[in-house]
């Protein structure tokens, strides 16, 4: 583990802070090469990307807020210190990019649906990168255990979450990948994105340090669940619609080193 990579003046800077960043790049850089399938010029994507990171920032760090209120209830100033605790909720990312999303879209007439499955695969690869700096920070620690592959944290064996949120994140790209070659309904990547990591995130839960609210259930398994279900009534919509004209093959164009 090592949480501060180094120091910049007075701000630590965080192994997570610094994988986001690094996440944030490589799914903008993404995201830019297929922006012309949808008639957006690429420098205005690397606007609209900007834009969404900072939806997604605000989003996310409100979220992590309000799941921990008493904290910041005794320490309110800390709110804006993210490069301390480097909080973020995942769900409160999306919705806050989400927003930015549904502005930009409609200001420019396109189709949400169709934007989203534009960042869809990116957000896969970037929460991978991310799970990089969650190890080294710290963050969704495993519980103890004797396998093999158990990493050194706390001075004891625990199983690599981050690790495994990262393998996961890569197979749901590839899903991705292959559900883009072929024809389907705007939006339905982006809904089988949340649905697949939703699926994910929830069972990984299982080898996470966390305490259940609800039984052996945790707060973060009962969000996934909520989502999964959300997200597979909108795949069954979405399944039984016409695909757009546009979509298909050059859905893939924008993967890493094509």
């Amino acid at each position: 583990m090592k949480p501060v990579l180094f120091q910049l003046g007075p701000f630590p800077i965080s192994s997570f802070g610094l994988f986001l960043l690094l996440a944030f790049l490589i799914g903008i850089s993404m995201v830019r090469r297929r922006a012309a399938t949808l008639g957006i010029d690429p420098a205005e994507m690397l606007d609209v990307g900007l834009y969404m990171i900072i939806g997604g920032i605000v989003g996310g760090r409100l979220g992590f807020v309000v799941t921990n209120l008493k904290t910041f209830a005794q320490n309110p100033g800390s709110v804006i210190t993210i490069w301390r605790d480097s909080g973020l909720t995942f769900y409160g990312a999306v919705v806050g990019g989400l927003v930015v999303a549904f502005v930009y879209a409609t200001r420019r007439r396109i189709s949400l649906g169709a934007l989203l499955d534009l960042i869809a695969p990116a957000l896969a690869v970037g929460y991978a990168v991310a799970m990089i700096g969650a190890l080294l920070h710290g963050l969704f620690n495993g519980k103890p255990t004797g396998l093999p592959w158990a990493v050194d944290m706390f001075f004891e064996k625990r199983h690599p979450t981050q690790l495994y949120l990262l393998v996961a994140a890569l197979g749901i790209y590839l899903v991705l990948r292959s559900l883009a070659a072929r024809p389907h309904a705007p939006g339905y990547l982006f809904i089988t994105f949340l649905f697949l990591h939703a699926v994910a995130r929830g069972v990984v839960e299982i080898f996470v340090e966390t305490q259940p609210v609800f039984g052996s259930v945790t707060a973060m398994q009962l969000v996934c669940a909520v989502v999964a279900l959300v997200a597979l009534t909108g795949m069954s919509i979405l399944g039984k619609r016409r695909p757009a004209a546009g979509t298909g093959p050059a859905m893939g164009d924008g993967a890493p080193g094509a």
